[in-house]
């Protein structure tokens, strides 16, 4: 019978958790390395319907790329709609493991997947972590575009329906790019050192886009759910694996979106 501690071993070669940013709580959220697995299932986010999704398909072992715990719980009042759901996984032999900035920053993970996504070519490393491995990824467009033909470059790579463009001028031609998955904000003055066109990440805030735009940076804000391509990509290596291995389990994709957003137009 295959354990939670051999998928997680085999996880663990490929996004090692001591890369983790400082501070990530990544790896086993919730459960035991020795629970017995017998069904997978890959999601962004360990949300309440993806827990439901899980109890009705008798999934054993969920593996995210959030963490289901950043701060640690006070206690287990389950008034509280995180709580109950902690209690819901318990309750049901549910194990839970996430690889957050393990994935980004690891060969073949989150930021080589989104650089093969958006097209780059001549990708390299960028943006060094306290460790010197790199969180994002820097590379090069197949031809210039206008910073706004850059910016339906990226929603149409994405495959997202609305992008920002934070810009000082629309014309402006791109042909350097770097990205941070998800909310990489606060990592934009590097892409202004390294002298780069334009630079990709979710969860602008209001006033650093101003900042950005003083700086001569354009800058492009998919969103944060573009980091979905997490729970394919995993679902896919877990598929290969399972045959690899001989581990004899069910591997599903979870089919609930957990982009808190709707985009109304």
């Amino acid at each position: 019978m295959t354990k939670v501690k051999d998928v997680v071993a085999v996880l663990k070669k490929h996004f090692p958790e001591e890369i983790a940013s400082k501070g990530d709580p990544v790896g086993i959220q919730i459960g035991s390395l020795e629970q017995n697995v017998t069904k997978i299932l890959t999601t962004l986010d360990v949300r309440p319907q993806v827990v439901d999704e899980a109890v009705q398909n008798g999934v054993d072992l969920i593996i995210s790329h959030h963490p289901l715990m950043f701060r640690p719980a006070p206690n287990l009042n389950f008034a509280n709609p995180q709580y109950a759901m902690y209690g819901k996984i318990i309750a049901h032999g549910i194990t839970v493991y996430s690889i957050h900035t393990n994935s980004d920053k690891a060969d073949d993970g989150s930021s080589d997947w989104q650089a093969e996504e958006l097209g780059l070519k001549d990708i390299e490393p960028f943006c060094p972590d306290e460790d010197g491995i790199a969180i994002g990824r820097k590379g090069r467009l197949p031809q210039p575009l206008s910073a706004q033909d850059f910016a339906y470059y990226v929603k149409d790579k994405m495959q997202v329906k609305m992008v920002r463009l934070i810009t000082a001028d629309n014309k402006q031609t791109i042909s350097s790019v770097c990205f941070i998955c998800g909310d990489g904000g606060k990592y934009w003055p590097e892409a202004v050192a390294e002298k780069i066109d334009a630079f990709i990440t979710g969860d602008v805030y209001y006033h650093t886009g101003h900042d950005m735009i003083s700086a001569g940076l354009t800058v492009v804000d998919p969103g944060h759910y573009t980091e979905k391509i997490f729970k394919e990509k995993i679902y896919q290596k877990l598929v290969r694996w399972n045959e690899e291995n001989s581990w004899d389990v069910q591997v599903a994709e979870s089919k609930v979106s957990t982009n808190p957003f709707q985009d109304l137009f």
